[in-house]
């Protein structure tokens, strides 16, 4: 089994990965890698065609593609070694980690490990919504996957869960896919994205919001034929082919779990002091591990400034081991 060592391991390629590996390189950290599970780093922005990332970090509007780009160019310009198509599976103690990657197995050990595994969307089975399991079911992530990066058949017509800023993402999509979004449904009676969005929103692309509306049933058999909802006492059908599971996040904290690390309980995420380091550990959380969830460029500004700070203990030899 081959086994190295490095400064800084960082687990998760996303902007706040990348931003925090560029901080460390600049700060003069040697030997600074990232390993990242998908086949290639940048993190959700690079199958997010819309514009609008860049603002805090960089001062730029780019579409989401340009903005992982940018992070994943300069981390290898400032000598970071980007390990791709590589999973941190299990620990072996609190210091090491071990991959798995296409050529083996691989043991890590680092002086510090920063955790940069972000947050998933709940789906359809996270979220117990009965009926079958027909074709045409999405998170927003799996649809921007399939319409940008695969350029698959998406559908006709839509219906889009949750009313978050990621669900307004989703109606963009849908749109450069070709399918109209029919409705846009939200247990709660007020929407959660920015203030009067979900209602200019619905007057451009023409679909109902129906707020304190619950999904009861997913309708079809090999495809989605319609969605069955519910609101005070009264149920009816919205026939679709499409749905789209948005927000309702919940952060990637599988390996901080298996590391014995303790998660809070109202946000699922790593318990961390005030710097997001694990107590009494070489251990830190970065970007949307972290919940609530941020944008991607606030993610990028907060892991640069604890990278500075990870930084400064290294030159100090004040790091746990």
């Amino acid at each position: 089994m081959k086994s190295s060592t490095v400064d800084v391991l960082i687990v998760g390629a996303g902007p706040a990965g990348l931003a925090a590996a560029i901080e460390l390189k600049r700060a003069g950290v040697k030997n600074v890698r990232i390993v990242e599970r998908e086949k290639t780093a940048g993190g959700v922005p690079r199958h997010s065609f819309h514009p609008g990332y860049g603002l805090r970090d960089l001062k730029r509007f780019l579409s989401g593609p340009k903005y992982s780009r940018y992070y994943v160019n300069k981390a290898l310009k400032n000598g970071v070694q980007i390990s791709t198509s590589t999973t941190a599976t299990d620990w072996i103690d609190p210091n090491t980690l071990t991959l798995t990657c296409p050529t083996g197995i691989e043991q890590v050990r680092a002086s510090v490990i920063l955790l940069a595994t972000g947050a998933r969307e709940r789906g359809r089975a996270a979220r117990a919504v009965a009926g079958k399991r027909p074709s045409g079911i999405y998170t927003t992530g799996s649809l921007q996957q399939a319409t940008y990066l695969e350029d698959l058949y998406i559908g006709k017509t839509a219906v889009i869960v949750g009313t978050e800023h990621v669900s307004l993402s989703a109606v963009l999509t849908l749109k450069h896919a070709g399918v109209k979004t029919v409705a846009m449904i939200c247990e709660k009676s007020k929407h959660q994205t920015v203030f009067g969005a979900p209602t200019i929103m619905k007057l451009l692309y023409r679909f109902k919001l129906h707020l304190a509306t619950k999904i009861v049933e997913i309708q079809g058999d090999q495809r989605v034929t319609g969605v069955k909802v519910s609101r005070a006492g009264k149920e009816w059908v919205i026939a679709v082919d499409t749905i789209v599971f948005t927000g309702d996040w919940i952060p990637d904290h599988e390996l901080a779990r298996r590391g014995g690390i303790a998660i809070d309980r109202k946000y699922k995420s790593p318990i961390t002091n005030g710097d997001s380091q694990i107590p009494n550990r070489s251990i830190y959380t970065i970007g949307n591990l972290n919940l609530p969830i941020k944008g991607a460029d606030r993610c990028a500004v907060e892991a640069r400034k604890i990278a500075s700070k990870i930084a400064k203990q290294i030159h100090k030899g004040s790091i746990l081991s």
